[in-house]
């Protein structure tokens, strides 16, 4: 009996030591499989980065004739430049090849990139390609050169990241947006979202290749969405606040403010949420595009940001509200044009669940409604300061005041989507409600000429022709 229980307890022993060995290897993969999973995001970006830098480098079509010795026939001629390692990285990734062609025809052209991926014993490879035409190269010179934000990033189950980060003391970097100016200002989206706050554009049939990834203009990939309570993009200074250097992401005496957007035609209504459970009537909160703090210290500037575009409700039950561009002199002067604004697209569709709790999705059928642009330029000349506002690329106000007074300072940085302070009169954080994509700022005022052609430039879907990866 005691040699019976004694075989007993061994074989229970070994099994059991089997079973913790397979989990602890089962564990122990569990970081791999992160980390490569976090990899693919990086090199995704990445990836979609450099296709969009290299098309904007090539600033000509005598550029592009040229470097492809001017060839007669399409398809044989190509340009390659390669990269050791480490020569070119960005982030943990290096770019190891991009090549310039022909596609299909000598009107057309194709760039193709070859990046490698590399973190903590972890390697992954992506080939992407992207086919254009011109006048592309005007749009590269129109790109916001501070700060320009494109949403291209898939930021998947941003809370679940959260919680595995805390877990494995490993941050995943599952908020972060990517800035596409080349400057890499840090910029992280804030507030709940069930799935993913960026969403892909439709695809369609390009008639050039089988399928391209189409903004209803744009070589665009995705848009933000705001859920119009708690979702808003920061982007953080990379000076300290009283630094005596001169920071790139600063209102002086001359930048330009824009931003491609589509405002809820309704506003929020009571609804339920996974996170915050009821959310109250926010029809009058809408809402924030672009706001730059001015002084964080003192309560009476709260109101008064050094430049910052918003929406107004002026009535919850109807789609006309005001439109504010606004810059604050570094004397306390406010320059500000409003303009009335009609939104026309139903971004977001308030549906019940069990026919008692209201909700909101997203509405398919914003994508029947085109975007509208939003900008601003402030400049300082002829002894004036002189704040100019644009709807879709065209001048819709201006406000003059003289002296020659550069903005207020900013050193908190840029606000998309809110408010960083919750203003009177019920109106809280005005949270903005909708969707967003091409959000940037600019060191010079642009030209009436120059934002219309940023417009007509991110507009123009036949500029490219297909995005492969």
């Amino acid at each position: 009996m005691g040699r019976a229980s004694l075989m007993f307890v061994i074989l229970m022993t070994t099994i059991f030591a089997s079973v913790l060995v397979r989990v602890q290897r089962s564990i122990g993969g569990v970081p791999d499989v992160l980390i490569r999973n976090q990899l693919n995001k990086e090199i995704e970006n990445v990836s979609d980065y450099v296709l969009r830098r290299e098309v904007r480098n090539a600033n000509s079509q005598d550029f592009l004739d040229a470097v492809l010795d001017e060839a007669s026939s399409a398809g044989n001629i190509s340009h390659i430049e390669t990269y050791a390692e480490g020569e070119r990285r960005i982030g943990n990734c290096d770019i190891q090849r991009i090549e310039y062609s022909y596609a299909h025809t000598t009107d057309h052209y194709k760039v193709k990139t070859q990046i490698r991926g590399f973190m903590q014993g972890v390697e992954v490879f992506r080939d992407a390609e992207m086919a254009f035409s011109y006048p592309m190269a005007t749009l590269g010179k129109m790109v916001p050169d501070v700060v320009y934000l494109e949403f291209e990033r898939l930021n998947l189950f941003t809370w679940f990241t959260d919680i595995l980060g805390w877990i494995f003391g490993v941050d995943f970097d599952a908020r972060t947006m990517a800035d596409s100016s080349g400057n890499n200002y840090e910029s992280q989206f804030e507030g709940f979202s069930l799935i993913s706050p960026s969403a892909p554009y439709s695809i369609v049939d390009s008639g050039l290749d089988e399928e391209v990834e189409e903004w209803s203009g744009a070589y665009s990939k995705r848009y933000l969405k705001f859920n119009g309570y708690n979702n808003w993009v920061k982007v953080n200074n990379k000076l300290p606040v009283g630094s005596a250097e001169a920071e790139s992401l600063n209102t002086d005496t001359e930048f330009s403010l824009m931003c491609f957007a589509k405002i809820d035609k309704n506003g929020r209504d009571v609804s339920y949420t996974f996170d915050k459970f009821k959310i109250p009537d926010k029809r009058k909160q809408q809402g924030t595009l672009i706001w730059i703090p001015s002084d964080a210290t003192d309560v009476s500037m709260q109101d008064k940001p050094s430049a910052a575009i918003y929406f107004e409700t002026t009535n919850k039950s109807s789609a006309t509200g005001k439109m504010h561009f606004v810059v604050t002199r570094e004397d306390g002067e406010v320059l500000e044009v409003e303009v009335s604004h009609k939104r026309e697209t139903p971004v977001w569709k308030r549906d019940y669940f069990l026919w008692i709790f209201p909700y909101y999705e997203i509405d398919k059928k914003h994508e029947e409604h085109s975007w509208n642009s939003y900008g601003l330029t402030y400049e300082t000349k002829n002894e004036q300061s002189i704040l100019t506002a644009y709807i879709d690329g065209e001048k819709v106000g201006e406000d003059i005041k003289d002296g020659a007074v550069r903005a207020h300072k900013s050193e908190y940085g840029m606000i998309l989507g809110r408010t960083p302070y919750s203003l009177p009169d019920d109106i809280g954080n005005r949270h903005f409600f909708g969707i967003m994509d091409q959000a940037g700022m600019d060191g010079k005022a642009f030209t009436p000429d120059e934002m219309e052609l940023w417009h007509q430039g991110v507009m123009k879907s036949t500029l490219v022709q297909y995005i492969r990866d």
